[in-house]
């Protein structure tokens, strides 16, 4: 069986949307909005709709559909807006993929209902993270609840992320976060992204988290999951020690990268591993990608 090592470029294909705009009712510490910034704002259900209208009419694989939080965790909107999922899902091919924030039984099922194809959930395995970081209504037992009430509806494809070094880019809770995905849902595969000092935050002046760190992380997740992909997402540093960051997560089992650099596509290469290009996310499954090829 060919070693596929799968490079992801999201961008045009795979747009991120943010469904509160830039509003978000926490004031996270690694984060105070920023990367909300980034996104598409469409938040009122008229807009949402004609804006993915407009994705597959201009050959989107898919998007993400992400936003800010309100005080215990839940996506703002998200309610709102999932009669209109259903509605995206009914007129066209596109790929779902929401970011789901803490969710109870009901809303589980909601978002299952609606056709979301794949739930991406972040999980912190530190109380105390939790509490310094993002400073809101939530214990890691809150991680573990959403994620076996997706489970327990029949959500698709439930993708856990699990961000290296977030506690001020020291290792804190890791290892338990990965407990608790192995304990309480069955992912489709995992996304390990890693801390970056942020301009405008807390954070800024904090270090980034070791190499091997990094390494030790993304070990841990492979001899927990052994049949699974593991991907290093798109969250991570860039401008300092990338490649050192790829390479290091690649030879400890990465088997998935966003936007990778060509040292270290020429790294899996050499490693045995045949290139796949993909148009989309790092979370998509296997079984959805193959609208996403890239011909390159």
């Amino acid at each position: 069986m060919d070693k596929i090592f799968r490079a992801y470029y999201v961008w045009p294909k795979f747009p991120s949307v943010s469904m509160s705009g830039n509003n978000c009712a926490l004031s996270c510490k690694h984060c105070n909005h920023t990367y909300l910034n980034d996104m598409q704002s469409l938040t009122k259900p008229d807009e949402l709709l004609d804006s993915c209208r407009r994705f597959a009419d201009e050959g989107a694989v898919g998007f993400l559909l992400s936003g800010g939080c309100d005080k215990n965790g839940a996506m703002l909107n998200l309610r709102k807006l999932l009669p209109v999922v259903k509605q995206i899902k009914k007129e066209t091919d596109l790929v779902v993929k929401l970011h789901t924030g803490l969710v109870d039984k009901e809303l589980a099922e909601d978002i299952v209902a609606a056709g979301v194809d794949i739930a991406s959930v972040e999980v912190v395995g530190s109380n105390e993270t939790i509490q310094e970081i993002f400073d809101f209504n939530a214990t890691v037992d809150s991680y573990a609840d959403t994620l076996q009430n997706l489970e327990a509806a029949g959500m698709p494809y439930i993708v856990p992320h699990v961000c290296i070094g977030l506690h001020y880019g020291k290792l804190k809770g890791e290892f338990h976060a990965l407990e608790v995905i192995k304990n309480f849902c069955d992912p489709s595969l995992l996304v390990l992204i890693i801390f970056r000092p942020t301009k405008g935050t807390i954070l800024e002046q904090c270090k980034i988290p070791s190499v091997d760190d990094v390494s030790t992380v993304v070990e841990k997740a492979k001899e927990l999951f052994p049949e699974k992909d593991v991907s290093l997402g798109c969250i991570r540093p860039r401008a300092r020690f990338r490649e050192e960051i790829e390479l290091a997560a690649l030879k400890a089992g990465v088997t998935r990268m966003e936007i990778p650099s060509k040292n270290t596509l020429r790294c899996a290469n050499e490693m045995g591993y045949t290139i796949k290009k993909i148009h989309a996310c790092c979370a998509l499954p296997k079984e959805l990608e193959k609208v996403a090829i890239l011909n390159i």
